[in-house]
């Protein structure tokens, strides 16, 4: 099912007689997510990712916009009427119902439509000549085949006839997913859905979400402040800032190509390092150490932000450009390094491979072309160069 977003906008009132402004939690947001693909909303707490998803879901009404689910306008419509499954970061299971009980229970309230019958088996047509439709429940073995089929996807059967208490974190996780997918939901939506796992389990379940995903080609949304998860799983992954869309595209795409300061320094893990610099004849400086030359247009010279991704630098006896090693920490396949620099704008970090000899002191690095950037100092901070 594709998704559409058109001009989607969310402002929550202030209050002027305590001086209290409007928030603009959402600003003209446009995004059209294709059937059958994972992506992620991704940004820090208050960005808007959240308020979205609530709208994609119905749980919260847009200021204005529209939301599309194919060629059906959904923006009027409640969520039991979107088929929509959700899940959110507490699992909110039913503690006192077992597993099968748990997955089964959206199902018991769930009306099937199917044409009426006549005694020969012909189908019955109203006044207008339109097939006769009746509304109906599920019966106790079509929900039985539902939930063992979805447990199957999930890889729950073995807990069915277990209670949510004795479950780890990520088996609780998987029957909150499986509860989303029994009634066969065009869309699923999940809302910071790994958050309350430790990293061991957050890692396994993420991939587990991406099998799930896979394997029923629903189109899924996945909201995370989290940008390791984001770019693990997503096919595409949208950075938000303060409501408004700042970056979208392939997960290596957005880091090897960030639109401004703001998505450089959220994604990566270090973060990139930011220094003070310029631009002179075309090329990029940071204090008197030319790190790159742009070869793809002609800039003037001017006062720019530099920031050059932790595995772009490179410790050389020969390098152009100073550091002064404070701390190295071992971190099994990797060392990371931090220092400092005349021009830095907060402590810099880089990451080595285990075999480099690094020591405390003054040291020289080269910096690979490709993961260093020049961002503007006005505005939006957009990378230029």
């Amino acid at each position: 099912m594709e998704i559409r977003l058109k001009h989607l906008t969310k402002i929550f009132p202030g209050n002027p007689k305590k001086n209290i402004p409007d928030t603009h939690a959402v600003e003209d947001l446009n995004l059209t997510i294709p059937d059958g693909k994972l992506y992620a909303l991704l940004g820090p707490s208050g960005c808007g990712k959240s308020t979205t998803l609530n709208m994609i879901a119905g749980l919260s009404e847009p200021s204005s916009g529209e939301i599309w689910f194919g060629d059906e306008d959904v923006t009027d419509l409640s969520p039991e009427k979107r088929g929509i499954g959700l899940v959110f970061q507490n699992y909110a299971l039913y503690p006192h119902m077992t597993v099968y009980k748990n997955v089964a229970f959206p199902l018991t309230n769930l009306r099937v439509e199917e044409e009426v019958k006549d005694a020969s088996g012909k189908t019955v047509l109203d006044d207008e000549g339109k097939p006769l439709i009746k509304k109906r429940k599920l019966t106790k073995i079509e929900i039985d085949k539902l939930v063992r089929e979805t447990a199957k996807i999930v890889q729950i059967e073995e807990y069915l006839w277990r209670k949510p208490n004795q479950l780890s974190g990520g088996q609780q996780q998987r029957v909150a997913i499986a509860r989303a997918l029994v009634k066969h939901p065009r869309v699923l939506l999940l809302d910071e859905p790994l958050s309350n796992l430790d990293a061991r389990l957050r890692l396994q379940t993420r991939e587990e979400i991406r099998r799930i995903q896979k394997s029923t080609g629903i189109t899924t949304i996945f909201v995370t402040h989290d940008q390791e998860e984001a770019m693990s799983i997503s096919d595409e992954i949208v950075v938000m800032k303060l409501g408004i869309e700042q970056q979208s595209g392939l997960p290596q795409d957005v880091y090897n190509e960030p639109a401004n300061r703001f998505v450089a320094n959220f994604l990566g893990t270090p973060p990139i390092n930011f220094f003070r610099g310029e631009i002179r004849g075309n090329k990029i400086y940071v204090g008197e150490a030319m790190v790159k030359e742009i070869l793809d247009k002609t800039l003037p010279d001017q006062k720019v932000i530099v920031g050059i991704r932790p595995e772009g630098i490179v410790p050389d006896p020969k390098g152009v450009l100073p550091f002064t090693v404070s701390q190295i920490i071992t971190q099994g396949r990797d060392i990371l390094i931090q220092g400092d620099h005349p021009d830095e704008t907060r402590p810099c970090k880089f990451v080595v491979d285990a075999f480099t000899e690094v020591k405390v002191g003054d040291i020289r690095c080269n910096v690979k072309p490709h993961k260093c950037f020049a961002f503007s100092l006005e505005g939006n901070e957009e990378r230029i160069a």
